[in-house]
């Protein structure tokens, strides 16, 4: 009974595998039916040429040149053209059918289409690529030869329109000085010529008023009164340089301690000396020049009017005066004034630029300076002849900003050198030397400084290693 079950069950199951071997069997042969059915894909192919292409394609000919090869049914593209040099790809599809149109563009390098190309073709890639490169740089160069150039040239313009410019500048500068100083020589003649007519017109009229003076007193029988003394001149100058205060010192009037005192003065005030005296007990005085005072007062001038007083009193107007004489009136810079302020004298005058002027005196300010003189004892500080005001005050500020002993400093004010000065101290005390003459000994260095004009020297100074030894002054028996 067992082995009959068993026998029916491997009938069942090998039925049913025989009916799923018959369903299988037709879809196999539908599979291997389509696959006969469809069409092998196209092989790509590299051609150099093509015969009658299309029109799009002329037409990239036109533009971009022939191409050095078409490559056909690749990489789903109809065909596309391989230009070498450019590195570029031109991808066609035809949709629809036989009308091509162009889709995209690719570099030729690193693509798959390179590696279809002949060895020979991708070396010439290469150097075309490189080509190019070296044609890129040596445009960069020229555009910079091309800079360099046209910069050197700008900057040679610019140089020479600012020479230009300065030697302009300069000629106008040099025209204008040159007009001040012509100017000024005319004002100066001008002022000249004015103070010396006035001055004889002042003289005329002291002569007039002394002639009435003396008749009027002849007449009434009275005694002629005596005659001022006129101020005493300005002292003759008969020296030059400074005169340092070194204390507190009193100017005097006269060369005298009892004379009346000018002014109080405190250590380094410096004066300008103008003369210098010994006293009865011989001590030595110098003249100095303590300051100035300004001198105002009123004088009359005569000068020239184009209208009458009643006609700048009509017209309520100032009054023009033409300063000076009738011959310098086209150059004079009128004034202006009050008509109340000006004296009508009456007399008339004409040239050929103003046919008619009328005389006026009008009243100016007349300012001068004089100088205030002085005496001061030559123990009160230091008389240097060589050296001006200015030159006195640097020294005083360079010795401002040492550390030196105040004996030594004085020397320096004094023009005095001492054993142990340095060149520097011989320098601000006596100045630079003429000469130099240094030698160079188993000791050290040995320096000559020589004060004069060759070949006659004032005097010499021996430095020791930087340091004063010796100094000696030549007689000057050749005068």
């Amino acid at each position: 009974m067992v082995g009959s079950a068993q026998k029916e069950r491997f009938q069942r199951e090998y039925s049913m595998r025989g009916k799923k071997k018959v369903f299988l069997l037709p879809i196999v042969l539908m599979i291997l039916a389509a696959m006969a059915c469809t069409s092998r894909p196209k092989p790509s192919v590299l051609l150099r040429d093509l015969i009658n292409p299309p029109r799009v394609i002329q037409e990239i000919f036109a533009k971009e040149g022939k191409s050095d090869y078409l490559l056909l049914w690749d990489d789903g593209y109809s065909f596309r053209l391989i230009y070498l040099c450019e590195n570029r790809i031109y991808n066609f599809v035809e949709e629809p059918a036989n009308n091509p149109v162009l889709i995209s563009l690719q570099p030729v390098l690193n693509t798959p289409v390179e590696g279809k190309l002949p060895v020979d073709d991708r070396r010439r890639i290469w150097a075309c690529l490189e080509r190019k490169v070296r044609e890129e740089y040596s445009r960069i160069e020229e555009i910079k030869r091309r800079i360099t150039d046209e910069r050197i040239r700008l900057e040679k313009e610019v140089e020479s329109a600012r020479v230009e410019r300065d030697q302009i500048v300069a000629a106008i500068e040099e025209k204008r000085k040159v007009e001040v100083e012509r100017q000024r020589w005319i004002e100066e003649g001008m002022r000249r010529a004015e103070e010396e007519r006035l001055k004889k017109l002042e003289e005329e009229q002291q002569r007039k008023a002394e002639e009435e003076r003396k008749v009027r007193a002849y007449k009434s029988g009275e005694k002629e009164k005596e005659k001022e003394e006129p101020p005493p001149p300005p002292p003759k100058v008969t020296e030059s340089g400074i005169f340092l205060v070194m204390k507190e010192a009193n100017i005097y009037e006269g060369v005298k301690i009892t004379s009346k005192i000018r002014g109080k003065f405190k250590k380094y005030d410096i004066f300008e000396v103008i003369n210098s005296k010994i006293d009865q007990t011989g001590s030595q005085w110098h003249q100095v020049i303590v300051g100035e005072k300004v001198i105002s007062e009123k004088g009359k001038r005569i000068g020239w009017s184009p209208e009458e007083k009643p006609f700048w009193m009509k017209n309520k107007l100032l009054a023009w005066v033409f300063p000076g004489d009738l011959s310098k009136i086209n150059i004079a810079k009128p004034l202006k004034f009050n008509p109340d302020q000006i004296l009508f004298t009456g007399k008339k005058a004409s040239t050929p630029q103003k046919p008619n002027l009328y005389e006026v005196i009008y009243e100016v300010n007349l300012e001068s300076s004089e100088k205030i003189f002085g005496w001061i004892e030559d123990k009160s500080g230091i008389r240097r002849k060589d050296k001006n005001e200015e030159e006195m005050r640097a020294l005083l500020k360079d010795l401002a900003i040492t550390l030196w002993p105040i004996r030594t400093q004085n020397d320096i004010l004094a023009g005095y050198i001492r054993v142990g000065f340095t060149p520097e101290q011989v320098i601000l005390s006596w100045g630079h030397p003429n000469h130099v003459n240094k030698t160079m000994t188993l000791v050290g260095v040995h320096e000559q400084w020589v004060y004069g004009e060759s070949p006659f020297p004032n005097s010499y100074v021996y430095f020791e290693n930087k340091v004063v030894k010796n100094w000696e002054f030549l007689k000057k028996d050749w005068k």
